[in-house]
């Protein structure tokens, strides 16, 4: 990150990093076009007392609103309202402070700590600039062309802005909660598609472009409760298979399971499978009670394993 927001020549950079010096090189795009900088150290001073004030225990995110004097929830919750630096940023916009919190990073100023869901450390290149006994430059271009893409606003009609807007928040709070940059957690374009198709349940967000597996166990439920205000409750074997094939099997034999839970005159004892046993089931699709005893047991086959065929055979 350093090297991405150097302030002068990237060779000179990429060396020293390496414990070498060098003159610049005369040929990188810095040293072709040099960046317009900026004095920003009362800002840098004030992002750092936030992160001390707050006892190094939050991330940008909550910081920025800090800074901005935002009431949110977890501000009012923390006491953050009656710090000195609340609202003492308001010179600068939410987007130009997540770009100021970078380049502190790039600078070595502060570190994301993994074990603490991405709160800020001060590192001790920061210590200087707390004692006011050094300035610092920062780049103006990454302040400056730190805004939203018109691209990405032009493929996002008025009728979809809000929840597009209402899932990139959504998207702000995980990514701040996990430390990780934004488009980890779905880039733009996958948040267009969202407000598009307005997803209804996990299977159709397995649809969504840019949402794999892993995103949709980890992210699903949170975003398409944004969408349609509610979570849909799945057992965690059936999430993993959310979009596939196996998914629709799954509900199908689930369906011909509750139908059968006290035998087919409703006077046996209580019995069923497991979600596991359903998703081997939806899976390796049996084609014989042989195979279907092989799964589910004699006992639950006894009771399920022809209804169960009957759903896969029609299922083709």
């Amino acid at each position: 990150m350093g090297l991405a927001e150097a302030l002068d020549c990237r060779r000179k950079a990429l060396l020293k990093y390496f414990g070498e010096s060098d003159v610049e090189c005369g040929n990188c795009d810095l040293c072709e076009k040099p960046p317009e900088k900026f004095d920003a150290t009362q800002a840098v001073r004030k992002a750092l007392s936030a992160i001390l004030r707050t006892d190094e225990y939050f991330g940008a995110g909550h910081l920025i609103d800090i800074l901005l004097g935002n009431e949110t929830d977890k501000v009012l919750n923390n006491g953050h309202k009656a710090l000195p630096t609340f609202g003492v940023g308001k010179d600068f916009s939410r987007i130009k402070w997540q770009a100021i919190f970078r380049q502190m990073m790039g600078h070595d100023f502060i570190r994301p700590d993994p074990n603490r869901h991405g709160a800020l450390r001060i590192m001790e290149n920061a210590l200087p600039i707390l004692r006011d006994e050094e300035s610092v430059t920062l780049r103006m271009d990454t302040v400056k062309l730190a805004k939203s893409s018109p691209r990405i606003k032009m493929l996002v009609s008025d009728e979809n802005m809000p929840l597009f807007s209402a899932l990139k928040a959504k998207r702000r709070e995980l990514a701040e909660t996990a430390g990780v940059p934004a488009y980890i957690i779905f880039n733009d374009k996958t948040l267009v598609e969202m407000a598009q198709k307005r997803p209804t349940n996990l299977d159709e967000m397995a649809q969504i472009n840019g949402v794999g597996a892993k995103k949709l166990e980890n992210f699903g439920n949170a975003f398409l409760e944004v969408i349609t205000g509610k979570t849909e409750q799945l057992h965690p074997s059936r999430r993993k298979i959310a979009g596939e094939e196996e998914g629709i099997l799954y509900d199908l034999l689930l369906e011909a399971q509750n139908k059968l839970i006290r035998g087919e005159r409703g006077l046996d004892k209580p019995m069923s499978c497991s979600a596991s046993l359903l998703v081997k089931v939806a899976k390796r699709k049996p084609d014989n009670m042989e195979k279907i005893s092989q799964i589910l047991g004699e006992r639950k086959a006894d009771r399920f394993g022809s209804a169960f065929l009957d759903v896969l055979i029609e299922a083709g």
